[in-house]
């Protein structure tokens, strides 16, 4: 769930002790081969995007900073968020963040916002082609936040996210089978107009797996720690729905790496704004998602009910 999001400039968490954190992240999850679980479809590894939700049903715990200077001023922000299976295809998300505003005039708003809560369904996994799709229902529950950054009213999303691996081409074309996309498509459903707009959200990510290129294509001698990375380019937009916008479509590219452990990932990417109303200058989003499903297969990483192996 990424519509959680800050810490921090003045009176917040240091930015140092993010990198900090990301720097022993990294050092705890170098050792061991690629996850065994998560968003797997067949050799696929679907890695969690950091701006937008991917598309498996997963015991996961992700941490997403960002930054992003907008025309309104720099926001910065941590989201927090929890997913937990009940069965192998069921599972619960919630989520929030801390945020902080730095408007071009006047004191920073910093604080809470709204608490999320949802749930997922795992539509398909097809092996033979590398397709995964989930559908998922979320409510932003309105007062449940600070007041500086919170707002009253609920939101409600339906969701669609997909990922599709080029596994499937022909040995000719073996050399694009490391590329994949993933996607996700969601409405922001408000419970009143007043408050907030009707939002589509349209987003899509292009990756390349090094370690599909390695193992399943040919193996090119890459060593730790880039025998694990994914290059990967993210594109999330909004797009407004109501007469009276004044934003119409915004959004970003977001050019960056993933790196998969058995235990974890961290990612980083450069936010590059696609307009004016989007942002005045690049942002910078940074995540690590713990795989709870690889750290704790026989308790916290497993469904509540069923199978449990």
């Amino acid at each position: 769930m990424k519509n959680v999001v800050s810490v921090l400039r003045n009176g917040g968490v240091p930015l140092t002790w993010v990198w900090t954190l990301g720097i022993l992240l990294v050092a705890a999850g170098m050792t061991g081969p690629v996850a065994s679980a998560h968003a797997v479809v067949g050799e696929r590894v679907f890695p969690a995007t950091l701006t937008f939700d991917d598309p498996g049903v997963a015991d996961e715990l992700p941490l997403v900073f960002n930054s992003l200077p907008g025309p309104q001023g720099i926001t910065d922000s941590l989201s927090l968020g929890y997913a937990k299976t009940l069965t192998r295809r069921f599972g619960l998300v919630v989520g929030t963040d801390y945020q902080q505003i730095e408007p071009a005039s006047g004191p920073p708003l910093r604080g809470w916002d709204n608490w999320t809560l949802g749930a997922a369904y795992q539509l398909y996994k097809i092996p033979s082609t590398e397709s995964i799709g989930l559908v998922q229902l979320t409510d932003t529950f309105g007062g449940s936040g600070s007041s500086a950054i919170g707002s009253s009213g609920s939101v409600y999303t339906p969701e669609f996210a997909f990922g599709q691996g080029f596994g499937f081409l022909p040995f000719s074309l073996r050399d694009l089978t490391p590329f994949a996309i993933t996607g996700a498509i969601s409405e922001n459903i408000p419970s009143s107009s007043a408050l907030a707009p009707r939002v589509l959200n349209w987003d899509f990510s292009l990756q390349y797996s090094i370690p599909y290129l390695q193992d399943f294509v040919r193996y090119e001698g890459i060593g730790a720690p880039f025998n694990n990375m994914v290059p990967i380019v993210e594109i999330p937009m909004q797009t407004c729905l109501n007469a009276n916008c004044p934003g119409g479509t915004t959004g970003d590219i977001d050019p960056g790496l993933i790196w998969i452990g058995h235990y974890l990932q961290w990612g980083i990417e450069l936010e590059l704004p696609i307009n004016a109303a989007s942002g005045n200058r690049p942002g910078i989003v940074v995540g690590v998602d713990f795989y709870f499903d690889d750290l704790f297969p026989k308790t916290l990483g497993a469904p509540l009910f069923g199978d449990r192996a």
